[in-house]
Formats: structure tokens, sequence, C-alpha cells
């Protein structure tokens, strides 16, 4: 962890990492890099979470999201920049969305390529509010997902509701989807749907070449997972300008 990546919330002391999102479509070049929390001794997400005080929540939610947008900025990542967002902290009038838009601005950081991933892990009587936040800052260019889509509450109804750019499908969709006919049909039902709409897809979690295979002649571009990459400092990532080449890969990854 470099000084440039250390970051300090009260007495806590954590950091962000970064999981590129790839497009296969495109000879591997990034699409995003999805920003995670991390403990300074690389603590889980949720060992970092768990150690926040609840009131403290949506502040710490923020603190993130701007600490990713400085670390991108620091190493001029060449791609857009995916931050997770809680349906309590966007709704927060001190730390949603436009908290992190004026951090972007005042480093020179083009708002228009920020995604803003809604995570859900209870049901959200939010989401008609959260609707009217988002149709407004998609003005400014900004994107909106639905992460772990096919995971708990995030769901059809949660697609309705909000009206997303990006939906993200969730592992347990894509897990061994190469030799199950259940979670291949429940994709590609749902794949016909969203492109229908205009709403592109990022599949999660892939770990497999068999994996990446499916997705890819089911008509998915966008792939995140271990297969390509963990998630790292975004100082072993290598940022050439050119997108046509494969050379934006991780310095140690593992692409096929």
């Amino acid at each position: 962890m470099t000084d440039v990546e250390k970051r300090r919330f009260g007495d806590l002391e954590f950091t962000i990492v970064f999981q590129p999102i790839f497009d296969i479509t495109n000879d591997y070049a990034p699409y995003a890099y999805e920003a995670l929390v991390r403990g300074s001794s690389g603590e889980s997400a949720s060992a970092v979470l768990g150690s926040i005080d609840e009131r403290d929540r949506d502040a710490f939610d923020a603190a993130c999201r701007a600490a990713a947008v400085e670390i991108a900025v620091a190493y001029q990542i060449p791609c857009r920049l995916s931050l997770n967002l809680t349906p309590s902290a966007m709704c927060s009038p001190h730390h949603g969305i436009y908290s992190t838009i004026r951090t972007a601005r005042k480093l020179g950081y083009p708002e228009g390529l920020l995604i803003f991933e809604v995570t859900e892990e209870e049901n959200c009587s939010h989401f008609p509010l959260m609707r009217r936040h988002f149709d407004a800052y998609r003005k400014r260019g900004v994107k909106i997902a639905i992460d772990d889509f096919g995971a708990g509450y995030a769901g059809l109804s949660s697609v309705v509701m909000i009206a997303p750019d990006i939906i993200k499908l969730d592992a347990s969709l894509v897990r061994n989807i190469d030799s199950d006919p259940l979670r291949q049909a429940l994709v590609r039902g749902n794949l016909d749907a969203f492109r229908l709409v205009g709403i592109s897809v990022i599949a999660e979690g892939v770990e497999t070449e068999r994996e990446r295979d499916f997705l890819k002649d089911a008509g998915i571009g966008l792939m995140q997972g271990y297969y390509f990459s963990a998630p790292s400092s975004l100082s072993v990532f290598r940022f050439p300008r050119n997108l046509a080449t494969s050379s934006y890969l991780p310095a140690a990854g593992t692409l096929a």
C-alpha cells in the first residue's frame, strides 16, 4: 500500500483496491475499474464496515468514494470508475452522489466517467426517491448500475423502480453457468429483456474459461472476476493510452 492509497476515517486506517471490468470484445480493454474498500492490513470490506458505527456509515461511504476518485486521478486511470453506493447514503443530503461529483470536479475527473453501483442488502423503501435523484444525475452523464442482480433484493422489481443503465449479474448466476441449464435459461431470458430497453450487462464473478466462453457466446461482452484479475492496488496496473492494445492487462494478470 503506497502513501497515495492510505486513508483514515477517525481512528480507522483503510485503503481502496480496484478490480477491472474488461470489454472482451475490444481486445480486453478495461471498461471500468470498480473501487472496493479494504483494511490497511487487507481486511475484507465486511470487516471494515463492521468496525464503523452505524451513525457514521453514510459518512464513511462517502469518504470511500472520495478516496477512490482521488486515487484514480493520481494514477490517471484511462476509463470509467465504478463506485458502490448504499441506498441510505444515496438519500443522505450530505453524503450522496453529489458529494462524490464535487470531489471529481475539484480534481478534474470527468463526472461523465462515473458509475454508481447501487448495493442492496435489504428491501428498500428509498427507491422512488432514488429514481428521481438518478434521473437528474444521468443528465450529467453519470451511469447507474444495479449490483448483484439475481441475489437478495436485487431483482426485477429493482430494475423497474430504478431503470438502471447497467445490470451486474451476481456471481451466483455466473458460477458454473456453462454446465447449468437453469442458470443459462435465466440469464438468456433476462438478457433479451435488457437488450430491448438498452440496458448494458456486466457479468461479475467470472472464474473459469468455460464461464467466460458461455457468457461471450450469450452476447455479454463486459466481464469481471478472478479469472481476469483479482482486486489490487492501482500501482500494479499499466495504463498506456492506446485502447486497442492488450497492454492494458494487469501486470500479474491471468487473461487467456
